[in-house]
């Protein structure tokens, strides 16, 4: 639970960071390149320690390309989506609709792969989109017109993020979850440098603040929190791990408003309680 509720706690940050970035100049490509920097050459070494057993070779051979694949689509494209939406809206917003990827597996496993949701899912899920709606209304009126981009930004992200975990599951229990964290987070960290590169966008030069929180955007929201929850999963069951992620929105309202000075009103507060309950009813019906 402790190594569960660390990795949420730091993964609920991520978005705080992300906007204090944006402020000292960053752009999404070179967040996620300072980003990339700090954590690709980590999760290198961790693959070669891996690759020690006999078991993850094997399974490095077998399924490494697919790992590398889906890692691009879950670490690549879902955090592009996610971090260019972060220049419109508020951190607390952008949790709170990543937060309701749930909602898009739910509709992904019923289309795609034929499984009928339990009863009373849909009213979870339609709960769930009335309490953003109310953060959205507020918003709309205090930032602007753009809002609804950046809203469309990250729920892109999220259904993005949904098919990764879809796509994910089973190959996670063939290689393990570590090896297949190290690939994918490796694999995605490589593109982004690669982007970085064909862009011509140059560290050095960025503002050194930028590039600090960067790097502690890599290590601390990045490989630490993957392997805390890897470590999690190994102890707790899936019921159990799940309940520690409801807190995630909570930790980023908390940090949000005392480090970025954004607003808590009645529409935040009754939002979040929605999208929490919505979310924590989803689970219980088999998320």
């Amino acid at each position: 639970m402790v190594y569960a509720l660390i990795g949420t706690a730091l993964f609920s940050i991520k978005p705080v960071f992300i906007k204090l970035a944006y402020q000292y100049g960053g752009d999404a490509v070179s967040i996620m390149s300072l980003r990339a920097i700090s954590s690709v050459p980590i999760y290198i070494i961790m693959i070669l320690w891996l690759l020690k057993k006999t078991e993850h070779r094997d399974n490095l051979k077998r399924y490494g390309l697919t790992a590398s694949a889906i890692g691009v689509l879950g670490y690549y494209v879902a955090s592009y989506l996610d971090i260019a939406a972060m220049a419109h809206i508020s951190a607390q917003l952008e949790r709170l609709l990543i937060f309701l990827f749930p909602s898009f597996v739910v509709l992904i496993s019923w289309i795609a792969l034929n499984q009928k949701p339990a009863q009373g899912t849909f009213k979870a899920i339609a709960l769930g989109y009335i309490g953003v709606a109310f953060i959205v209304f507020h918003d709309l009126g205090s930032v602007g017109n753009n809002v609804l981009l950046g809203s469309g930004l990250a729920v892109a992200s999220a259904f993005v993020f949904a098919c990764y975990l879809i796509m994910s599951k089973k190959l996670i229990t063939q290689m393990g979850s570590q090896l297949f964290t190290c690939i994918g987070m490796g694999s995605a960290g490589i593109i982004i440098l690669i982007q970085s590169q064909w862009q011509g966008i140059n560290v050095i030069e960025l503002d050194p603040m930028l590039i600090l929180l960067g790097i502690a955007l890599g290590i601390f929201c990045t490989v630490l929190p993957s392997f805390f929850v890897a470590a999690a999963m190994q102890k707790l069951n899936p019921s159990l791990l799940s309940l520690t992620s409801n807190v995630g929105p909570a930790i980023t309202a908390v940090f949000a408003i005392t480090l970025l000075n954004e607003p808590f009103t009645f529409y935040h507060a009754i939002g979040m309680l929605f999208v929490v309950y919505s979310v924590i009813s989803m689970k219980k019906r088999g998320l």
